[in-house]
């Protein structure tokens, strides 16, 4: 049985189209880290989002495509992200240089369930891979620490750039962990 070389895979790969852009996934520059050995296929597709909802597609035409090269046996693929941030308007200063994007879940009423949503949202981004942070600034009615199911005192993280460093967990920070009344020159930040 022969190897399957490089070139073969790239261009089994390349005949692979992103189900929305409908081009290749090679010229896309999608395919990343490929190792080939021993008829063991490893590579990562880079998706533009972790919510990806056509990454099983992709993940079966790739499958398809390079079952057909005679010497693999083995094909491993993993799946990352590169989010594409928002960018600033003129004359806008980016205040949050190491944050790609923001969304703000906002209403004129209350009681309707926009801190429900938030950290619904923020956990499901979370659990699909994206760098997620939860900012709740509600002091009327702190309901953040209560969703997420904190007790006792918050814990210190490391900050670097506007973004908290380490852990797996949601990284929030919430007025309903300073206690009322809220102590506006100290912010307090919960992993």
């Amino acid at each position: 049985m022969s190897n399957a070389t490089h070139e073969q895979v790239m261009a089994a790969l390349k005949t692979v189209q992103d189900p929305e852009l409908h081009r290749d996934i090679v010229s896309l520059g999608m395919v990343k880290a490929l190792s080939l050995n021993d008829g063991k296929v490893a590579f990562t597709v880079e998706l533009t989002t972790p919510a990806c909802p056509l990454r099983e597609s992709i993940e079966g035409d790739c499958k398809r495509a390079l079952g057909k090269i005679p010497g693999i046996n083995s094909i491993d693929i993993t799946f990352g992200a590169q989010v594409r941030g928002s960018k600033a308007g003129a004359g806008q200063t980016d205040l949050l240089p190491n944050v790609k994007n923001v969304v703000l879940v906002a209403s004129g009423k209350g009681g309707v369930g926009k801190s429900t949503v938030a950290a619904n949202l923020a956990v499901a981004l979370k659990m699909h891979g994206a760098a997620t942070g939860l900012l709740d600034a509600d002091i009327y009615g702190p309901s953040i620490p209560i969703i997420m199911g904190v007790k006792g005192d918050p814990r210190k993280v490391e900050v670097e750039g506007g973004v908290p460093r380490g852990g797996s967990m949601l990284t929030f920070v919430a007025a309903g962990l300073a206690g009322l009344p809220l102590d506006v020159g100290r912010p307090v930040v919960r992993p």
